[in-house]
């Protein structure tokens, strides 16, 4: 039986830290606080699409990862402070794989996200993140519709 009145304790927000939506945040910030829940806040570092010769490719992701991680952390500080109870995390590999893997670990009541907005063609060709993450996820996904 599907509950009616579900409870959104810990709510995970994948994000874009190059251009974060603020709308998904605030309406991510108001949802924890309706449920007294956690933000989960994750930003995925994607594997690169070039031949692992061209660089040191451990050494250089895990500088990304650092970045991103200090990134997150500035941006979560700015957009949302002591508002709600919040955590961050940077994982590495395919996107929505990783939003996926980490609601499943952390155990998220939901996923709140922004609808991608790519051209037809990308998406044609491989598909849309959020569409991916709609498919896979055992959580339910809130896809938040936000204009860039």
């Amino acid at each position: 039986m599907i509950d009616v009145h579900p409870t959104f304790k810990k709510i995970l927000v994948p994000l874009d830290c190059v251009e974060p939506r603020q709308e998904v945040l605030d309406y991510a910030v108001e949802l924890a606080k309706q449920h007294d829940g956690e933000l989960i806040l994750l930003y995925v570092v994607e594997n690169p699409v070039f031949p692992v010769e061209m660089m040191d490719i451990d050494l250089r992701m895990e500088e990304v990862a650092e970045h991103a991680g200090e990134r997150l952390a500035t941006l979560v500080s700015e957009a949302i402070g002591e508002k709600v109870r919040h955590r961050h995390l940077v994982a590495q590999g395919s996107i929505s794989d990783q939003i996926v893997a980490t609601a499943d670990r952390e155990q998220a009541d939901v996923i709140v996200m922004a609808t991608d907005e790519h051209s037809e063609l990308r998406k044609f060709l491989i598909g849309s993140i959020t569409e991916r993450v709609v498919r896979h996820a055992h959580q339910p996904v809130l896809a938040l519709h936000v204009k860039k």
